[in-house]
């Protein structure tokens, strides 16, 4: 049924855009491997601390592993957040997304048993609640220009676009981290998307 389906938004990164992640990501695979570092995450310590904060949302382990669970990997890199949970005893059945082929490569080539596709979320036709559990980790950290958000004023629009469709796609739950605007070192970074957390609150 055609009312089960929801419209992609209409925030999509440019082609611009979108080759210059690309371009980054490969770049940077290449210099560090499949490592957090290519993720530009300074340590699997402090990939994992952000990992950890997903998670609390989630129900304890041993309810959920006598339950067939979903979860959507939205900017899902290697898949590390896959590995994190399965430590933890959670086994959902986990798809993940990347708009960089590399690192979509990397992902499939370490985790063959995974559901691993390439694009950004607006690119993908998922059914409304089609997933348990979405999440996010690191991938909105970057300002983006797309067809309707070349000004400063309209900085945001994509990331908010994202996370608007991750709340569609879930039918459970919603977990995402973002930049904080008044922290000192965002602050000295231009190129990088930061939020006031009582204004994503209240859009959320």
């Amino acid at each position: 049924m055609t009312d089960t389906f929801i419209t992609p938004p209409v925030n999509k990164l440019s082609d611009k855009q979108r080759k210059r992640i690309q371009t980054r990501h490969k770049v940077s695979v290449e210099r560090y491997g499949y490592q957090p570092k290519a993720l530009y995450c300074s340590s699997r310590e402090i990939q994992e601390i952000r990992f950890k904060a997903l998670t609390d949302i989630l129900p304890k382990a041993m309810k959920l592993r006598k339950e067939i669970w979903s979860l959507l990997d939205v900017g899902c890199g290697f898949a590390d957040f896959s590995v994190y949970l399965e430590r933890l005893g959670y086994f959902p059945d986990y798809c993940g997304i990347d708009v960089s082929p590399s690192m979509v490569m990397g992902a499939k080539s370490m985790h063959p048993q995974l559901e691993i596709s390439e694009g950004e979320l607006a690119d993908f036709t998922f059914q409304k609640g089609q997933f348990d559990y979405v999440m996010l980790s690191g991938a909105l950290n970057e300002v983006v220009e797309t067809e309707n958000e070349g000004t400063a004023e309209q900085q945001g629009e994509y990331a908010k676009s994202v996370i608007q469709n991750m709340y569609n796609f879930c039918s459970k739950g919603v977990a995402f981290n973002l930049l904080n605007k008044q922290n000192a070192w965002v602050k000295t970074r231009p190129d990088l998307q930061s939020f006031m957390a009582e204004d994503m609150v209240t859009f959320c």
